[in-house]
C-alpha cells in the first residue's frame, strides 16, 4: 500500500509539474515542492497539498516543480530540472522534505515557504501570497 501511495504521489506530481511547465512563460511564481520517499509528512499530506495547490492555481500563475530527495539518483535528476529554471543554487539552501518553496520567477528570491502538512487554507493563502509577492 505504501509503494501505491509512493507511486501515485509521484504521478501527481509529475502531472502537476507537466501542466505547469505549458504555462511557465506566464508563471509569476515558481514552487518547489521538496519530497522524499522516505519522508513521513510527504506521504500523510502529499495527495492532498498537491490537490490544494492545483485547485487554487487555476490562473496558472504558479508553476510547480517537484524536487525529489529521496537519493542520489532522484536529487540528480532534480537538479537537472531546477537547474533548467535557474533555482539549482537557491535549492541547495532549501533542503526540508514535505516544504513547498516559492520563488519569484524573475529574480528568483524566496516569497514563502511552508508544510505540506499545513491545511488546505492555509495552503491557498500561501499560494495567493506568493502571487502577490510576484508582483
Amino acid at each position: 500500500m505504501k509503494t501505491v501511495k509512493s507511486i501515485l504521489i509521484s504521478a501527481v506530481l509529475f502531472l502537476l509539474v507537466t501542466v505547469s511547465a505549458l504555462a511557465q512563460s506566464e508563471a509569476k511564481v515558481i514552487a518547489v515542492v521538496n519530497k522524499a520517499d522516505w519522508c513521513s509528512v510527504c506521504k500523510a499530506n502529499g495527495d492532498r497539498a498537491m490537490a490544494a495547490f492545483m485547485s487554487n492555481n487555476k490562473d496558472m500563475a504558479i508553476l510547480f516543480l517537484g524536487n525529489n530527495v529521496t537519493d542520489d539518483k532522484t536529487e540528480e535528476k532534480s537538479a537537472e530540472e531546477l537547474k533548467k529554471y535557474g533555482l539549482d543554487k537557491e535549492m541547495a539552501k532549501h533542503t526540508g522534505t514535505g516544504v513547498a518553496y516559492f520563488f519569484n520567477a524573475k529574480s528568483k528570491k524566496l516569497i514563502k515557504e511552508i508544510s505540506i502538512a499545513e491545511p488546505d487554507n492555509k495552503l491557498a493563502e500561501a499560494l495567493a501570497f506568493a502571487k502577490k509577492g510576484a508582483n
